[in-house]
């Protein structure tokens, strides 16, 4: 396997963890009421999701400037 496939492989990863983390989040706030360890696991998930993102991109750049060449 070949560099640029083993960076679309994390890539994907990264977004299924994305939207995996995004489903739970949508799913604790259709409660009416939250604790506050739901309160807290809600703004650690949102964290883990940015992050996730974030490395999406970087990825996604990386890549691009890549078949640029």
């Amino acid at each position: 396997m070949d560099n640029s496939e083993s960076k679309e492989e994390i890539y994907k990863q990264y977004k299924g963890q994305h939207a995996t983390l995004d489903r739970r989040i949508k799913m604790l706030l259709k409660k009416p009421y939250l604790t506050d360890d739901e309160e807290r696991e809600i703004k650690d998930l949102k964290k883990k999701k940015l992050y996730c993102k974030d490395l999406m991109e970087s990825l996604a750049g990386s890549m691009q400037r890549k078949e640029k060449h």
